[in-house]
């Protein structure tokens, strides 16, 4: 087993687990701050750990806290705008 601590005072992301098949990456955001719209090469699960983000992605957009999570495929392009500070954990996998 291996434990992993993020830190809350990082400008945007941190990535805690780094494999050729899967990326943790711990985001923090500050009420009002966005990342760039991008996207990633793959299967994604995007966790909240605290507070409230609009999600928006190509498709639809979702307002999504602590319990309400997101799924998305590779190379979907997407943005996520903090309504409150927030923290999420963001979990990038290469499936078989």
């Amino acid at each position: 087993m291996q434990v992993y601590t993020g830190q809350t005072d990082i400008k945007l992301f941190e990535n805690l687990v780094e494999t050729p098949s899967q990326v943790v990456t711990h985001l923090v955001l500050a009420a009002g701050q966005a990342t760039p719209e991008h996207f990633v090469n793959y299967e994604v699960i995007v966790v909240p750990i605290k507070g409230k983000v609009t999600f928006a992605s190509e498709s639809q957009t979702a307002i999504i806290y602590p319990g309400r999570i997101v799924q998305m495929r590779p190379n979907e392009k997407h943005q996520l705008t903090a309504i409150m500070d927030s923290e999420l954990m963001v979990i990038k996998s290469i499936l078989k």
